[in-house]
């Protein structure tokens, strides 16, 4: 459960909607208020620092798109940190088409960086399939059986499509910002610029979606937030662990906090399926469960560590 969820009390589910429709909306209207040419509200200048920028649009286009970002970290929580090098990708590549397209008649050194931060962007969004077909592996190496459930072909095509938007979407940008015609604008600059933009959007989602929903179940919860003081039995769980370290068995550990970890989230599918196994346990006990198995699972790993 996350912070919203949390605070008023939803279930994962709806909470992921709900997310989804705040990610969607604040996104929209960060958009807008970035896009207005005329902005809303009076036009304050800083002298001092060359800014300028409109009193009540600005800060909601900050506000909007810092609120969208947190939105969509609560959203894909599992799989945020690989992600967050999309956010790399959209600047560079933002950067990298605005200079090409506007500061090109202003000599070859122009040209020249727009063409580093296009091939850096590219190359982050390389490096970010590498890390998730890694991620992929090493489920793979842990869980034999998951081979078949975890294909990720569709998302590596998809993942272009990210990189593509974000450049189409910058150079309509480039051409409403000079004001002229270009090469398939067709005369809609600013209609192409937004379209794109939402292109840009929902391919980011739909590449943090796939990763998440195949390979979710099976990453380890850094923060599990368990309250001890709350319906939770140690000794019960100490004696489930016992069995577990009398028979180890890394494979029967690793489907075991598979299933854990949905049960953790109070997957109701997963409660009914595997609820008979845990009879009377509470979520808390369930993610208490979850840490003494990691950490039986590292140590048996890693016996050197035990040693003196």
């Amino acid at each position: 459960m996350g912070l919203l969820g949390r605070q008023l009390g939803l279930e994962r589910s709806s909470e992921d909607s709900l997310l989804l429709v705040l990610s969607t909306l604040t996104f929209t209207i960060s958009l807008f208020c970035g896009y207005m040419e005329g902005g809303i509200g009076k036009l304050i200048a800083l002298p001092l620092f060359g800014i300028e920028f409109h009193l009540i649009s600005t800060p909601v286009w900050l506000f909007s798109g810092i609120t969208c970002l947190i939105c969509l970290q609560q959203l894909f929580y599992k799989i945020w940190t690989h992600g967050v090098w999309l956010i790399g990708v959209y600047w560079l590549t933002a950067f990298g088409t605005i200079i090409l397209f506007i500061m090109f008649d202003q000599g070859i050194i122009w040209f020249v960086v727009s063409l580093i931060l296009i091939f850096l962007a590219m190359f982050l969004m390389y490096w970010m399939i590498l890390e998730i077909y890694g991620l992929r592996y090493n489920i793979i190496g842990q869980v034999p059986e998951a081979d078949r459930a975890i294909s990720l072909t569709d998302w590596l095509l998809s993942v272009p499509s990210f990189f593509i938007f974000t450049f189409i979407s910058y150079y309509y940008y480039t051409k409403m910002y000079l004001d002229e015609e270009g090469w398939f604008t067709f005369g809609y600059a600013p209609e192409g610029y937004l379209i794109f933009q939402f292109g840009v959007f929902f391919s980011g989602m739909y590449i943090l979606y796939v990763p998440q929903t195949l390979l979710g179940d099976y990453l380890e919860f850094s923060d599990l937030d368990i309250n001890t003081s709350y319906n939770v039995d140690e000794n019960k769980v100490e004696q489930r662990l016992v069995d577990y370290s009398k028979n180890y068995d890394e494979g029967k550990i690793q489907a075991t906090l598979v299933d854990l970890y949905r049960m953790a989230e109070e997957e109701p599918e997963a409660w009914s399926k595997l609820g008979e196994f845990y009879s009377g346990w509470s979520v808390e006990e369930v993610k208490l469960f979850i840490t003494k198995l990691e950490s039986l699972s590292e140590m048996s790993n890693n016996p050197k560590d035990n040693k003196g």
